[in-house]
């Protein structure tokens, strides 16, 4: 077969309406979040093979990749879909709940967490992925430092430890009367 008989085939684009829908975001906040992830924009919009890559997903095992387009899942949807509390739901995500086995998650900011369906309904029926992805936490949080995960102690300590030390007249300053 020649180098001019081969067929081309157009990439999978997924638009910024798309991947709005996807991630349960606005539309304006897609490049962000695209750009996070590390998925170049292509012409009319994003390759969805590299956005299922980077959220680990195994293409290989996927049975029908159409299926990895369904919308994510916020956290209230899959609590939803349990019967239980969205707080119980993301205390269960956190592993702070007996029941740690819940899928993983992907935050997309401090109080956007979504899950993949095809998961969730798997877990609640206990029966296997139709797909397999690596299963840990994503984070791809725009434009912002991602949480460090430090206890509100550590983190006030090390606020105070930054902020400015009082001036040399401050230090020479009767003392405040109590009372």
């Amino acid at each position: 077969m020649s180098h001019s008989d081969r067929k081309i085939e157009k990439p999978d684009l997924a638009t910024v309406k798309d991947l709005a829908k996807f991630f349960q975001v606005e539309r304006t906040a897609v490049p962000d979040v695209m750009s996070e992830m590390g998925v170049p924009r292509r012409g009319g919009g994003y390759p969805w093979i590299r956005i299922w890559r980077a959220l680990g997903f195994d293409l290989k095992t996927a049975e029908n990749l159409e299926d990895l387009k369904i919308p994510l899942l916020n956290l209230k949807q899959v609590a939803a879909k349990l019967g239980e509390s969205a707080k119980t739901t993301r205390r269960r995500s956190n592993g702070e709940h007996r029941d740690r086995s819940i899928p993983a998650y992907i935050d997309l900011g401090p109080r956007k967490r979504l899950f993949f369906s095809g998961e969730v309904q798997s877990w609640i029926l206990g029966e296997p992925l139709p797909f397999s992805r690596e299963q840990k936490n994503l984070s791809f949080i725009p434009g912002q430092a991602k949480r460090t995960g430090a206890p509100k102690a550590a983190r006030r300590e090390a606020e105070v430890t930054l902020s400015p030390s009082p001036s040399a007249a401050a230090l020479f300053m009767a003392p405040r009367k109590s009372g």
